[in-house]
């Protein structure tokens, strides 16, 4: 298994490479999110109006004009790179499991589907939100804003349709498949013979650290442990995989009717 979590240690970095190759290639501006709200897009326009007033006042080089929106071009270079990564999770996950196709596939229970068990997700997933939300609320209540959860899918997105047609297939399809795949069937499988406990602890760990969040540490972390017990205790990767995509899709249409 450690070769399986190197190998995908190398494809992260190797895919993040590859984005700030073709950002540069491209000569793209890197930024992926838009500046802050309405608000904060006031705020620098009119900051940058008073500087640009008082520069030709005084015959000074006037202000460069601040970037306030995402160049949509890495936003969907970044989605790529994502689809990318996906994949080589699924084949660090096959290639690296020593088992057949089909006897990874009995494994990890992906041919036991259950449409009858798929309120167990659904109330999980109404469960791991709850808990968000009161982490988000003791957070903000504390002033602590550096724990804030940001969201993985940019906001920019909304300004586009291809950005937000490739940011809904990998947030929404294929992050549910690969990540449950890798996280729980490959990583947590693995560790099993520790205990529920440290495989359950460490594959979320994993899980969370991966997102590259600081805010999200805890509730991901959390989320992790409930996708590892979705999946233990029936033995089937459908119930976190399913999990997932309901978890993501509510955020992606939050995400939406947002803007």
């Amino acid at each position: 298994m450690g070769i399986g979590v190197s190998l995908a240690v190398v494809c992260y970095i190797g895919t993040s490479a590859l984005l700030i190759a073709l950002v540069a290639a491209l000569g793209a501006d890197a930024r992926v999110t838009d500046v802050g709200n309405a608000f904060d897009r006031l705020a620098a326009v009119a900051k940058y109006a008073d500087q640009k007033l008082a520069a030709a006042a005084t015959s000074q080089p006037l202000p460069s004009a601040p970037h306030l929106f995402a160049d949509l071009t890495a936003v969907k270079l970044s989605f790529a790179t994502t689809l990318v990564y996906e994949a080589l999770l699924l084949t660090v996950s096959g290639g690296t499991a020593k088992k057949t196709l089909r006897e990874y596939i009995e494994a990890v229970g992906l041919n036991r589907f259950s449409v009858t068990g798929l309120w167990r997700p659904a109330v999980a997933v109404i469960a791991g939100y709850t808990i968000v939300a009161v982490y988000v609320t003791i957070v903000k209540a504390l002033g602590i804003d550096i724990l804030t959860p940001q969201s993985t899918v940019p906001d920019s997105v909304t300004r586009d349709s291809g950005a937000m047609a490739m940011a809904f297939v990998a947030a929404v399809i294929a992050a549910p498949i690969s990540e449950e795949v890798f996280f729980r069937g490959f990583v947590f499988s693995g560790l099993l013979k520790w205990g529920f406990l440290p495989a359950a602890a460490l594959s979320a760990a994993l899980f969370t650290v991966a997102h590259l969040d600081f805010g999200s540490l805890i509730p991901f972390f959390v989320i992790g442990l409930i996708m590892a017990w979705l999946y233990w205790s029936r033995g089937s990767l459908w119930d976190s995989i399913v999990f997932h995509f309901l978890f993501n899709f509510i955020s992606f249409a939050a995400l939406l009717a947002g803007r």
